[in-house]
C-alpha cells in the first residue's frame, strides 16, 4: 500500500507541474483584459453600431472583429473609415495600452477631442466627423506620433503650444475647421515634419516659424496670414499660399461658414507620400498582426516603435512569478510525503524479503538443518546421545526346569 501511495502521489505532482505550466502559456497568449475592456467601453460609446465579427466572441483579436488589429496579446489598430459611427469618444480610447492607430475618419462622431490620448498613438485619423471645442494640450505627451488627421470637422480656437516633444510628426492636417490665431512657436520644433495643411481656417500672424522645417507639402490657403512670406518657404515642392493678405493692411473675407465639401465616401485621409527624396522614419522590425477583413486602411505611419508595451511585458512577468511561486510550494507540499512513502515502502520490503535471503534448508526435530544435493555429503555426521549410540542386548530365554536344578547342584 505504501509503494501505490507514494506512485499516486508523484504522479499527481506531475500533473499539477504539467497543469500550472499550461495555465501560464495559455494566459500568456489571451487579449490583455484591460484591452478588452477599452474596446467594448469604445464599441458602447460609439452607440454600440452593429459592425461585422463585433461581440461573436469575447476575443477581439482572434479575428472576426473589423477593423481590429491585433500583435501578441494586444490591440493595436482600429480601422473603422466610412463605417456610419455616431456618437462621442469620450474617456473610451484611455484604457488602451498598446493602441498605435485610430481611424475613425468620414463618420458622425460628434464630441471633444479627447485630452487623455493613449500615449503610445502613432496615427490618429478623425477626419470628416462633427468633432467641436478646441485641440487639447494634451497632445505634448505622444511622443510617438507620426500622422494626425482633424480636417473636416468644427474645432475652434487657437492652436495650442505643445508640439515640443512631437518630434517624430510627418504629417499634420488642421485644415477646413474654424481655428485661429497665430501659429505656435513649438510648431519649429517639428523636425521631421513633410506635409502640413491649415487651409480654410482663420490663422493669422507669421509664416516665420516654418521655414526651417523639411517640409515638402505645406497648404496655408483663405486664411489671414500677414507679412512677408519667408524666402525658404518659396523652395518647397508644393506650397499653396493663395487667399491670404500678404503684405496688405486688409484682410480679406473670412471663409463660408459652410465648410469645404468632405470628400467622397470610401476616400482615405488627404495625406500624398512623401517625395523619395524625403527620408522616412525607419520602421520597427515588429511583424504585423492579425487583421480582419474591414473598410480599406489608410496609409500605414512609416514609424514603429521598437519596444514592447511596458505593461504587457509586467502582465507577463507577473504570470512567470506568480507560476514559479506555485510551482516552488507545490514542490514543497508533494515532494516530502513522496520521499517519506517511498522510504516507508522501501523499509516494508526490506523486513518482508529478509527472512528468505538465504537458501531454503529442511529442519530436523533437534533443530539442525541438513543441506540439500550435494551439500549433504560435507555436513558433519549426526551426533546422538549417548543412550541411544549403546547396542541392546537380546532377551535371553528362559532355561528350562531341568538345566536351572542342575546349576543348583553345582552351586552348592
Amino acid at each position: 500500500m505504501g509503494g501505490k501511495r507514494s506512485i499516486i502521489c508523484c504522479l499527481n505532482l506531475e500533473i499539477l507541474v504539467w497543469f500550472l505550466l499550461i495555465f501560464a502559456v495559455q494566459l500568456s497568449d489571451e487579449t490583455d483584459p484591460g484591452d478588452v475592456a477599452a474596446i467594448n467601453a469604445f464599441h458602447a460609446a460609439m452607440g454600440s453600431p452593429s459592425l461585422p465579427g463585433w461581440g461573436i466572441s469575447g476575443d477581439p483579436c482572434d479575428g472576426q472583429w473589423q477593423g481590429v488589429t491585433c500583435n501578441d496579446t494586444n490591440i493595436l489598430t482600429i480601422k473603422l473609415n466610412v463605417a456610419n459611427l455616431g456618437g462621442e469618444l469620450g474617456d473610451s480610447l484611455a484604457g488602451f495600452s498598446s493602441l498605435q492607430t485610430i481611424d475613425l475618419s468620414n463618420n458622425q462622431i460628434g464630441g471633444t477631442l479627447p485630452s487623455n490620448l493613449p500615449v503610445t498613438l502613432q496615427n490618429i485619423f478623425l477626419s470628416d466627423n462633427k468633432l467641436m471645442g478646441s485641440i487639447p494640450s494634451s497632445l505634448s505627451s505622444l511622443s510617438q506620433l507620426s500622422a494626425m488627421s482633424l480636417n473636416g470637422n468644427q474645432l475652434s480656437g487657437e492652436i495650442p503650444d505643445s508640439f515640443q516633444g512631437l518630434t517624430a510628426l510627418v504629417n499634420l492636417d488642421l485644415s477646413s475647421n474654424s481655428l485661429s490665431g497665430a501659429l505656435p512657436s513649438s510648431v519649429g520644433n517639428l523636425s521631421s515634419l513633410t506635409t502640413l495643411r491649415l487651409q480654410n481656417n482663420q490663422l493669422s500672424g507669421t509664416l516665420d516659424v516654418l521655414q526651417d522645417l523639411p517640409l515638402a507639402d505645406l497648404n496655408v490657403e483663405n486664411n489671414l496670414f500677414s507679412g512677408p512670406i519667408p524666402q525658404k518657404l518659396f523652395s518647397i515642392p508644393s506650397f499653396k499660399n493663395d487667399g491670404n493678405p500678404w503684405n496688405s493692411s486688409t484682410a480679406p473675407l473670412p471663409p463660408p461658414t459652410s465648410l469645404a465639401a468632405p470628400p467622397p465616401a470610401g476616400l482615405a485621409p488627404p495625406f500624398f507620400k512623401p517625395p523619395t527624396s524625403v527620408q522616412a522614419p525607419p520602421t520597427s522590425g515588429r511583424k504585423p498582426g492579425k487583421q480582419a477583413d474591414g473598410p480599406t486602411a489608410t496609409a500605414e505611419s512609416s514609424s514603429k516603435g521598437s519596444k514592447k508595451s511596458i505593461k504587457r511585458v509586467v502582465w507577463i512577468s507577473v504570470v512567470a512569478v506568480l507560476s514559479f511561486i506555485i510551482l516552488v510550494i507545490a514542490i514543497l507540499l508533494f515532494l516530502p510525503r513522496c520521499l517519506k512513502d517511498r522510504q516507508e515502502n522501501n523499509w516494508s520490503r526490506r523486513h518482508e524479503v529478509a527472512p528468505f535471503v538465504g537458501s531454503r534448508e529442511n529442519r530436523r526435530d533437534n533443530g539442525s538443518l541438513v543441506q540439500l544435493g550435494h551439500d549433504v555429503e560435507k555436513a558433519p555426521p549426526l551426533v546422538r546421545p549417548k543412550e541411544e549410540q549403546q547396542p541392546r542386548r537380546p532377551a535371553r530365554a528362559p532355561m528350562p526346569e531341568h538345566e536351572q536344578e542342575v546349576n543348583v547342584q553345582n552351586m552348592s
